[in-house]
């Protein structure tokens, strides 16, 4: 699949529903100006990310995260540069008991949830999907809802002008999102998401959405938006009034009626 483009004309949100929908593996290369941003794919899932040329390592995670001290990491990365048997940082403080792979694991899913919340933050900048290629060999990849982790970007914004940009008209009726060849989504929604989620009944447009939640509407409009971006909400065309005809006939055969015995007096 070649898939290439400017973040101004598509939405990175919209480029990680297709892959995801598509069930494509590889890589998704994103650049802006000096800074690229490298997501790797596989089926339905985010496995890994990074910046190629300012990546945050994990020993610095773990100093940042106050688990390990900087003195200490300075010296495990002089062990490492003196075993003939080269071992990743992160092996080597599995073996030195500093940390477990579980905790390892969680690090690193840290680590790339930032590295993406920044990604969907750009609004300029080039992609290019390289299907089936990955540009590193990771030794810990983890696996994330690319639903999910929209929905946590989205969030993590508190910039409302960038959110309204992303919704379409106040006038437009919304309605939930068809699944893709009835696949289930991973969506671990929050209660006042759910809150927001039931006002979405295919009726509403997002003007009385506002209206009728009990939410601050700005917080309700959070959470729309979140729900659009991550594909679980979508525009839908406003439902035409049922004009119940047999209802309308009787209506005029009792004014008929009426009219002809108002006539015959």
């Amino acid at each position: 699949m070649e898939l290439q483009g400017s973040v101004e004309k598509f939405q990175l949100s919209d480029i990680f529903q297709l892959l995801s929908a598509c069930r494509k593996s590889g890589t998704l290369g994103v650049q802006k100006g000096e800074n690229v941003i490298m997501v790797y794919f596989q089926d339905v899932n985010i496995i890994f990310a990074h910046n190629p040329y300012n990546r945050l390592r994990v020993g610095e995670l773990l100093v940042k995260k106050g688990i390990l001290s900087a003195n200490r990491l300075q010296k495990i990365m002089q062990v490492q540069k003196e075993l003939k048997d080269k071992k990743r940082i992160g092996e080597l403080l599995i073996l030195e008991g500093i940390i477990t792979r579980k905790q390892l694991e969680e690090l690193v899913k840290l680590q790339v949830e930032e590295v993406i919340y920044d990604l969907l933050r750009w609004e300029k900048g080039n992609f290019k999907v390289y299907e089936n290629r990955f540009p590193t060999q990771e030794e810990i990849t983890i696996k994330i809802s690319t639903e999910n982790l929209i929905l946590e970007s989205v969030r993590r914004s508190d910039e409302l002008e960038r959110l309204k940009k992303k919704l379409p008209s106040f006038d437009t009726v919304m309605g939930l999102a068809p699944t893709e060849d009835n696949r289930e989504k991973d969506i671990n929604l929050k209660a006042d998401e759910w809150n927001v989620l039931t006002l979405v009944d295919g009726h509403r447009d997002i003007r009385k959405i506002l209206e009728d939640s009990k939410r601050d509407k700005i917080e309700t409009l959070k959470k729309l938006a979140g729900l659009l971006l991550a594909g679980v909400v979508e525009p839908v065309k406003r439902p035409t009034l049922e004009i119940k005809t047999d209802r309308l006939e009787k209506l005029l055969e009792q004014f008929n009626r009426s009219l002809e015995k108002y006539t015959e007096e």
